[in-house]
């Protein structure tokens, strides 16, 4: 056949071919198109259903910011203790153009969270969910912490015209006032200065600024209290005070720390206790440790003041007045006791003035109050009932203790002491055997729970009270006014953890709550005195207490809130003791020393501590780093919340009521 027909013949074999491949690329075509349709719309689908969860976001947060303002501002708001509250139930949310977003609805709810009895602090959770009417949800969690006013290093409702901080003196953490501040000469504030009003006076340093113009942060009112003393009444913790006033008060608590297990410290949780001693009537003075006044100088009192001297191989307190005793000097005639140098009294009827400074000059002079057990010799002659001379007729330490004497008493405790009795029995530290005695009457009032089950760490008083002492714990103390017993504490000695608080953080806490005053006793421990001899030198009658170094100064460990009072010096401005060389604190003349608190003051008005003319004491306040986070038990907040954190919540097993049970289950 020929070439050409046999081309055409295969030719016209593949005719259909083309019309095959325009098929193909005709379907090609049109599955690409319809991918870049379908991609189109699923991006835009996509892209509607993140502007969309975006909006239920912020719609959530702006319900939980909505939720913070009104539990904040609206006092008529009280969260339950079990449960929750609805703040906003299917609000609306309003966009930045102003207009309403449709079809976008919020239900807001507040409740506690954590341990809701706030005993270590207290915490909220506000819960927002954002809907719509398709069912579409988006749930949002805050949890606040409340502002506690432990955070304070100083806190004054009101600042009178006339004071200041001045040259010498500093603030270690926050401060605030609710009118003013006022600063005279340089003094350094190391946290933030907030003031209501303004902040104006001096050439103050400020390191970390100041607020002008700040918001009002309230004193709470007794009411927000009255949970404490039911607290305390549940421990056999309640105290009723004898006395009316800081003039005469008569019931004195004083901390103890017990080596329970024998390790040769007192940080045991279950090692911190109390005592209580009620004076009688007429010796409320002696509560105080009052001094007298010979040739117009303050001079410590002969029976609660005194030096050491070895006696039976054991260094043991003797008052001044024990001096001039025949018994006295019998023992020292005799060498049972040392005394180097000799310091007996020639007259066993009274102490000269020259006498006096001799004793005063030596080492470890001190004063003790009333019912201390250093004071056997001067406290027991007078025992009800009476005692024999053996059993008085020598030296006191930490343990010679005496239940009952003319002068007073030392209340027993009213609960189940078994327990107490037990733990004292496995003493075996020498240095603490000897309180074994005041166990086993009751006399030591537990703090743990491990000892006292229903102790929630709260101590209440109705009036007065003296505080003094080595606590080990986390303690809230409060002076309630009942009638015409004045809620109001006195400082009459230094007040120290079981350990430094600048060398362990949050191994103790202690806080102070007073319906009116809190103050530093102008006493004999407090103050620098003189022997009543013209011209003799000031001499410090305060101790070191557990083995910190406290005299020259009067040493505070805790925060106190003074409701309506002040938290001050007593007779800041009388007897002045100091002088250019002698007294001061830092460079600000005064003539009692510093007062170094480690924790804060929260106060009705702030007063003056010291008139520059080398008296009262000077601030030398630091901060307790542990208050930036922890607090005293069921210690009073602000009313303000502080952000703790977020947390988002799956809107399908969402249920309020479940979720507020689950957060409460702390309590």
């Amino acid at each position: 056949m020929p070439r050409a027909s046999i081309l055409w013949s295969e030719r016209t074999n593949r005719r259909g071919s083309a019309l095959i491949l325009v098929l193909l690329l005709t379907v090609t075509l049109a599955a690409i198109a319809l991918s870049a349709i379908l991609i189109t719309g699923s991006s835009t689908i996509l892209t509607h259903s993140f502007d969309r969860e975006r909006d239920y976001r912020y719609a959530a947060e702006a319900g939980l910011a909505m939720g913070k303002s009104a539990l904040s501002k609206d006092t008529s708001i009280h969260l339950p203790d079990s449960g929750h509250v609805t703040l906003i139930s299917n609000g609306t949310i309003t966009g930045a153009d102003g207009n309403v977003i449709p079809n976008l609805y919020v239900n807001v709810y507040a409740g506690y969270s954590g341990n809701v009895t706030g005993e270590f602090g207290q915490y909220a959770s506000i819960v927002s969910e954002a809907f719509d009417s398709s069912g579409a949800r988006y749930v949002r969690r805050l949890e606040l912490a409340a502002e506690n006013f432990a955070r304070y290093a100083m806190f004054t409702n009101t600042f009178p015209a006339g004071l200041c901080y001045s040259t010498g003196e500093f603030i270690r953490g926050r401060a605030h006032s609710n009118q003013g501040w006022y600063s005279c000469g340089t003094p350094t504030y190391y946290d933030t200065v907030s003031a209501v009003g303004s902040i104006s006076g001096g050439s103050p340093i400020f390191e970390k600024g100041k607020i002008s113009g700040a918001s009002v942060i309230p004193i709470p009112p007794v009411s927000k209290l009255a949970i404490l003393q039911s607290y305390a009444a549940a421990a056999n913790l309640d105290v009723i005070s004898q006395g009316t006033n800081l003039s005469n008060v008569r019931t004195r608590i004083e901390f103890v720390g017990v080596d329970l297990d024998n390790d040769g410290t007192i940080n045991g949780t279950d090692e911190g206790f109390f005592r209580v001693y009620q004076a009688n009537a007429a010796y409320a003075g002696r509560v105080r440790v009052k001094d007298s006044v010979i040739n117009g100088q303050n001079v410590p009192p002969d029976s609660l003041c005194g030096d050491w001297h070895v006696e039976d191989g054991e260094l043991r307190f003797f008052p001044t007045f024990v001096h001039g005793e025949a018994w006295f000097k019998s023992q020292i005639s005799s060498g049972e006791l040392i005394s180097s140098p000799i310091d007996t009294v020639h007259n066993a009827s009274a102490v000269t003035t020259s006498e006096r400074d001799k004793i005063m000059s030596h080492t470890g002079f001190r004063c003790y109050p009333a019912g201390d057990p250093h004071l056997v010799s001067s406290e027991r002659r007078h025992a009800l009932p009476a005692q024999g001379s053996a059993s008085w007729q020598k030296g006191g330490d930490d343990t010679t203790f005496t239940d009952s004497t003319v002068y007073g008493y030392w209340q027993a405790w009213g609960g189940n002491n078994a327990p107490v009795v037990t733990a004292f029995n496995a003493i075996t530290d020498t240095l603490y055997v000897g309180y074994k005695h005041q166990a086993d009457d009751a006399r030591l009032w537990p703090l743990d729970r491990s000892l006292n089950p229903n102790s929630k760490g709260v101590i209440h008083t109705h009036g007065p009270v003296a505080l003094n002492g080595v606590l080990r714990g986390w303690v809230t103390l409060y002076a309630q006014t009942d009638g015409s017993a004045q809620g109001t504490v006195l400082l009459i000695d230094d007040l120290v953890y079981a350990q430094d608080p600048a060398s362990v953080l949050c191994a103790n806490l202690f806080g102070v709550i007073a319906d009116t005053s809190i103050m530093i006793a102008d006493n004999a421990i407090n103050s620098p005195l003189r022997s009543g001899k013209n011209g003799s030198a000031y001499r410090w009658t305060d101790g070191n207490d557990n083995g910190m170094l406290t005299a020259n100064n009067f040493v505070f460990h805790g925060v106190t809130m003074s409701r309506t009072g002040t938290v001050g010096v007593e007779n800041y401005d009388l007897h002045p003791e100091g002088s250019a060389t002698f007294g001061n604190c830092n460079t600000a003349h005064t003539g009692r020393g510093c007062i170094q608190q480690a924790g804060g003051v929260i106060e009705n008005f702030i007063s003056a501590t010291y008139s520059d003319n080398y008296d009262g004491f000077g601030e030398n306040r630091s901060v307790d780093q542990c208050l930036n986070t922890q607090s005293p038990p069921y210690f009073p907040t602000t009313g303000r919340y502080l952000n703790n954190r977020f947390s988002e919540i799956d809107p399908a097993r969402f249920d309020v009521a479940t979720l507020f049970s689950k957060l409460q289950s702390g309590n």
